[in-house]
């Protein structure tokens, strides 16, 4: 499927620095999150755009009217340079924008690589573009037109003035301009001038072109790198990778795109000291507001009473040993496929442990057998329909609007996500599997795992117990995390070796538990009965 964004911010560029028909632009904002059709998307700072050379430049995603000279990310966005062709369509559009009533671009994109995060918003990770257009309204807003200059118009309107009187007119506006740009230019310097003794931001691990750079300076009790490692400690648990290099955003996002259920929890980080930890959970909660009886009469009174539960913090991690030759003498490449390795491993230990914990938290909560927090189904699982799953998810979401916690999404196991693939209607499937094509009530990426049911979010669970389908709150369970991409060496000088581990410290509770509303399903009858 071919997709379409916008975003304002185009400059024309005329005949001092061309032939009056090169565009500038933001094609792409980064970081902005706009709806479509399909939910909400946005593009992330670290997206790959494949196919920029081959891309064309058209005009209201129809007409071709040019090409594309060069694309490149800046830090703001993806960044054009067009060319737009001498026809007649592309003479109406440099018209259009000399005039102001084109200042907009939108790109067609196929979307490669995507991720869904818990608010389930769709980060567009790596996309081929296909073209970008001149259009009219654009998705995303964003700035104007900065400048626009051209002599080749400024001519002709002196050509084609009648008398003496016009050229004046003409001469005084063209000497407005002129001293507006002046203007403008003073500020520019007097800017860059206030500016010039300032140091710029420092982007963290920018001293190291790749992990395996940094490696080799740690080895060599570089102070930059050892400072570097106690940096890093909690960027797994903030999500921090705003003023990161790249190689340091990129052992972050594969560590998350590795821990699918971690993801769709709450995050924080640890406390700096101790390997238990306390947190507050509400014991009673008898607040509440209704309309006062009488003017100067006593307010309703309730009151919130609050208890303390620890969780163990326990630690994650593993090594591997390299020779001081390999560290010294090999390309970094090798050294960054040695740190991959233990990231891999330490992403799937963390995500283990989480996934276990959710697992038996619902198990526990659906199978208790006095106060259960449960939904009960109508029927068995085989059995469900789509009338009774359209009840259920509205019991769900009558009993989270009395508990005060989100519908978030609906996680299920891998038996349940297939019971729902094969809900069919008047003989016909009744899901669109592609994600290309239209769909009626729901839709579902079988390669991510995820979909949309009734507009309830669905993502299956990897590996949890059959028969597991609960409605799940962010809220319900935090994980708390101190550690991540972390490499410590401890040198056998005997051996000529360096130890490098990758590792980290988690604590994972059940903080609003009555965010889980699991769904028991009718059990199975048994034979003979």
């Amino acid at each position: 499927m071919k997709h379409e964004i916008g975003f304002k911010g185009v400059c024309l560029r005329a005949a001092e620095e061309g032939d009056g028909r090169t565009l500038e632009g933001v094609a792409v904002p980064y970081g902005s999150v706009i709806s479509t059709w399909d939910g909400a998307e946005t593009f992330d700072a670290d997206c790959v755009f494949d196919d920029t050379d081959t891309a064309k430049l058209c005009y209201q995603h129809g007409e071709l009217i040019g090409r594309i000279l060069d694309a490149h990310p800046q830090e703001d966005g993806l960044h054009i340079t067009a060319h737009i062709s001498d026809t007649q369509r592309g003479r109406d559009v440099v018209a259009l924008l000399r005039d102001g009533a084109l200042d907009s671009l939108s790109v067609g994109f196929m979307p490669i690589d995507d991720e869904v995060d818990k608010q389930g918003v769709t980060h567009r990770r790596r996309v081929r573009l296909l073209e970008v257009s001149v259009v009219s309204w654009p998705a995303y807003e964003a700035a104007k037109i900065t400048s626009q200059r051209s002599s080749e118009t400024t001519h002709e309107s002196m050509r084609e003035t009648g008398n003496q009187k016009g050229n004046e007119m003409d001469l005084n506006e063209i000497n407005d301009k002129l001293n507006g740009i002046m203007d403008e230019q003073r500020s520019m310097k007097a800017a860059i001038a206030r500016n010039t003794d300032s140091e710029p931001a420092k982007v963290m691990g920018a001293e190291y072109r790749t992990a395996g750079d940094y490696l080799q300076a740690l080895y060599r009790g570089d102070e930059a790198a050892v400072q570097l490692m106690h940096e890093c400690r909690d960027l797994i648990a903030t999500g921090d990778t705003g003023n990161k290099v790249a190689w340091i955003r990129d052992d972050l996002r594969l560590i998350e795109q590795r821990r699918k259920v971690t993801n769709i929890l709450t995050h924080d980080t640890l406390p700096d000291k101790g390997m238990t930890m306390e947190y507050n959970v509400v014991a009673s909660d008898t607040a509440t507001v209704d309309k006062q009886e009488n003017e100067g009469g006593a307010l309703q009174f309730g009151k919130v009473t609050f208890g303390t539960k620890s969780a163990s913090i326990d630690t994650y991690g593993g090594y591997t040993s390299l020779s001081r030759q390999t560290i010294e003498r090999s390309t970094t490449p090798m050294l960054n496929t040695a740190l991959a390795a233990l990231r891999n491993a330490y992403a799937k230990a963390t995500e283990n442990k989480v996934r276990s914990f959710l697992y038996d938290t619902i198990a526990s909560q659906r199978d208790a057998e006095t106060d259960a927090n449960k939904i009960d189904a109508p029927a068995q699982l085989s059995a469900m329909t789509i009338d009774q799953w359209a009840m259920l998810i509205m019991d769900a979401a009558e009993l989270a609007d009395d508990r005060n916690v989100s519908l978030t999404r609906l996680g299920v196991s891998k038996d349940v996500m297939a019971a729902l693939v094969k809900l069919k209607d008047t003989g016909s499937r009744f899901f669109d599997l592609s994600g290309d094509g239209s769909d009626t009530l729901g839709d579902f990426d079988l390669t991510g795992i995820a979909g949309k049911f009734l507009r309830v979010p669905v993502q299956m669970l990897p590996k949890a117990p059959a028969g597991t389908a609960c409605f799940i709150d962010p809220e319900a369970v935090t994980v708390w995390e101190s550690g991540g991409p972390t490499q410590l060496s401890d040198g056998d000088p005997t051996k000529l070796t360096e130890n490098y581990s990758v590792y980290g410290y988690m604590a994972v509770a059940a903080t609003q538990p009555l965010g889980l509303i699991p769904v028991k399903f009718a059990a199975t009858a048994k034979s003979g009965e």
